[in-house]
């Protein structure tokens, strides 16, 4: 169990909320204004925030590393941090709670009661805790064995919570312990007598359970009788196999030992950096942490949560660990997050970031595997993550004039204004092609192939061909609208509307079903799955993501199989955009990748996802009307007009500047208004062989306004006024009738 606790020496004295003050005058001048202090909480005072806006962008999941400078303003108003098994836990200014990581057992699921009010968190093997204003306490995560089936006595009067392995504890207004759910065999875990009153501060282990007294000793316990095992304490952690004290002259002392991968027992010691100035420890699976007076962190022991960043040798206030990753709460309210979350075999996970929101002079994003790219307003690229084959590194080529952005397994794809293609990375994908240098219309990165599309709607591709992905079929050299490309496979859209696909066809990812061979306008391919959308806002996906376990068959929901207008596909997951701005996600849930971040559940206007990782970036604002052929009118619009020759998947710049040309000529719409039609208004359509406009109004009557029947109206009370509308005027028999008018 991986647990941090900061507390008060003695002498400490309650105020009202839960909080402390009264440190002895030997700690006082050391310790950050720290305001709650709880099982792996640490708390501060601090200014500055971010609310995530319009045109920002979000991300469902962790990323790889955290998001540069120059492109991300992290989340600053963070107050408490803690670090979990598979997750971590952060509180907000304001009292509201946030997760991420991992979490397969429901750890990210934090509860509405739990968005505001919230003053302490703790998070725990794989649940979490949190304490309210009011003193009571809210659980969730796993409940296999009632950790989080929280007591009537932990429902109010609480000022503390310690969330342990199988059990969680809870610290009183009058010094007593109350314990839920199970250690070992015992359920509910007994609470000795020695911890029933004054008691200070909580801390909760795998199996064994830790109070701090008000005389600086700490009591230790599990399913037997408890001992005093330290004295002089001001804070305490533990890890997997060991226990950290922090104590009141500023030293630290250590018991047990650091378990290496190889299973070999290593006695934990304390480094001579922390052996004085420290006023604050936390511990790791198998590492620990320290805080230091001047705000640096020293770590040691085994993992990589042990190499301290840069980002973290200043201005740190607060530090917690998880099993093999640990945080810093820097004075500004951002966290520096490093190390990874690994599973319960102990094997390396992924990286541990922050999720962070984007600003808005970002104009779209490409995420890679293990690194992401993003566009900005002023045309360059910003690259970030895994730095190995230079791929952080841009090349002077996409430093400015890009207009689109790709990103592969190992390399990414920059398209440029006058149609010419820079890329970098592995696998010779910077040997473009003749037929790509120029004339380039639209850019696709599959694992490790690259497509591109050009003016002449020919598909190009490259890379890897271990799979036929870069064998593109002749079907696929001309009259071809849009491309995208899965790990090892490859697809495009005819102007038909038809999906063609080629490449990895294992799990049937490139086996086009009949649904989709006709009638498409929009296309995405994952890692094993590739999804359509159809012009009558449905969605059609085929092949079998991967459910952790095995590969299953992908189930469109039935919120995307209506009013859809734009869609991704991540490894195993896909993602639809609704007319409303809303989201829908479906698929496999690992690292959270169909988990819609709260501040993405409306107003989106597009999203990112790459055919092999679990994240989605989400783009905030209204959706704008979709013209995927980027001719300036909107598709729905162009499908609105089809008897005039307009096809949504083609640009016919042509075509909408004469109807814009000769609109004014014909005394029917200004320019204005013809680049103005959007979804929402239906248009009448033109019968192609008359060139006619034909508006059928049909009147019904209903006396339950359930069923209608037909009412006739005569010829002679229908006229046109002076502002052109068209008026009904007559008699009805039946003064209790209601009447509706179809328009077709």
């Amino acid at each position: 169990m991986i647990k941090t606790l900061v507390t008060l020496s003695r002498g400490s004295s309650r105020q009202a909320g839960g909080a402390f003050t009264g440190l002895r005058t030997s700690l006082a001048a050391k310790l950050p204004p720290l305001a709650v202090y709880a099982c792996a909480c640490f708390a501060a005072s601090i200014s500055g925030s971010h609310a995530v806006t319009t045109g920002d962008w979000v991300s469902s999941s962790y990323q790889e590393i955290v998001v540069p400078d120059n492109i991300a303003l992290p989340y600053r108003d963070i107050t408490a941090i803690s670090g979990g098994d598979l997750h971590t836990v952060a509180l907000r200014q304001g009292g509201k709670v946030m997760a991420w990581g991992p979490g397969y057992d429901g750890q990210l699921d934090v509860p509405a009661a739990a968005n505001s009010g919230v003053t302490a968190i703790s998070a725990g093997y794989k649940h979490s805790l949190a304490l309210k204003q009011d003193g009571s306490v809210l659980a969730w995560g796993l409940n296999t064995s009632g950790q989080t089936t929280v007591p009537v006595a932990a429902q109010s009067g609480v000022i503390a919570v310690a969330a342990g392995g199988r059990h969680s504890l809870a610290l009183k207004q009058d010094g007593s312990v109350v314990a839920w759910g199970q250690v070992y065999s015992t359920t509910p875990p007994p609470v000795p007598p020695e911890a029933q009153s004054g008691v200070i501060a909580i801390l909760a282990g795998g199996d064994t359970s830790w109070a701090l007294k008000q005389d600086g000793s700490v009591v230790s316990w599990s399913n037997g009788a408890a001992s005093t095992i330290q004295t002089g304490v001001a804070a305490m952690a533990t890890g997997h196999q060991h226990q950290v004290f922090l104590k009141q002259d500023g030293t630290v002392a250590i018991q047990g030992f650091y378990l290496y991968g190889t299973g070999q027992q290593t006695p934990a010691t304390v480094p001579a950096e922390a052996q004085s100035g420290v006023i604050a420890v936390a511990a790791g699976g198998q590492h620990t942490l320290a805080l230091k007076q001047n705000g640096s962190v020293v770590a040691w022991g085994y993992g990589p949560g042990n190499s301290v960043p840069t980002a973290a040798q200043s201005g740190v206030i607060a530090i917690a660990a998880g099993r093999e990753h640990s945080l810093a709460l820097k004075q500004d309210g951002s966290v520096v997050v490093w190390g990874t979350y690994s599973d319960s075999a102990g094997s390396s996970g992924t990286p541990a970031a922050m999720p962070a929101a984007i600003r808005s002079s970002v104009t779209d994003i490409a995420a890679g595997f293990g690194f992401d790219l993003a566009l900005k307003q002023d045309g360059g690229v910003v690259a970030w993550g895994k730095s190995s084959y230079g791929l952080t590194t841009v090349p002077a080529g996409a430093q400015s004039g890009v207009t689109a952005i790709a990103a592969g397994g190992d390399h990414a794809v920059a398209r440029r204004q006058d149609g010419s293609i820079v890329a970098w990375g592995l696998y010779g994908q910077n040997a473009v092609p003749v037929a790509a240098q120029s004339g380039v219309t639209a850019i696709a990165a599959g694992y490790a192939h690259t497509v591109a599309l050009t003016q002449a709607g020919k598909v190009v591709a490259w890379g890897s061909n271990s799979a036929g992905q870069t064998t593109v079929p002749a079907e696929a050299e001309s009259g071809i609208t849009a491309i995208a490309a899965g790990n090892s496979t490859t697809v495009a859209l005819t102007q038909a509307g038809k999906v063609l696909a080629w490449g990895d066809n294992f799990h049937g990812q490139v086996t086009v079903p009949a649904a989709a061979e006709s009638g498409v306008m929009a296309i995405a391919a994952g890692s094993n799955l590739t999804a359509a959308l159809k012009r009558d806002g449905s969605v059609v996906a085929w092949g079998k993501p991967y459910d952790g376990q095995a590969f299953v068959d992908v189930t469109v929901p039935v919120a995307a199989q209506s009013g859809v207008i734009a869609i991704t596909a991540g490894g195993d997951h896909i993602v639809a955009l609704k007319q409303d701005g809303s989201v829908v996600a479906w698929g496999y849930n690992g690292n959270g990748a169909t988990v819609v971040p709260a501040d993405a559940l409306n107003g989106v206007s597009e999203m990112v996802s790459n055919s092999f990782d679990r994240a989605t970036f989400y783009h905030l604002g209204t959706p704008p009307p979709l013209d995927q052929d980027g001719d300036g009118l909107s598709d729905a619009a162009e499908i609105q007009m089809a008897a005039l020759g307009f096809d949504p998947q083609v640009n016919q710049a042509a075509l909408v500047s004469a109807l814009i040309t000769g609109a004014p000529s014909a005394g029917l719409y200004t320019a204005a208004q013809i680049q103005a039609l959007h979804p929402g208004k239906t248009l009448i359509p033109r019968n192609p062989a008359t060139g006619k406009v034909k508006l059928t109004l049909d009147w019904q009557k209903s006396t339950n306004l359930t069923s209608y029947s037909d009412f006739p109206a005569s010829p002679a009370g229908v006229s046109v006024n002076g502002a052109g509308d068209i008026e009904f005027e007559f008699s009805p028999t039946d003064a209790a009738a209601f009447f509706r008018l179809d328009a077709h």
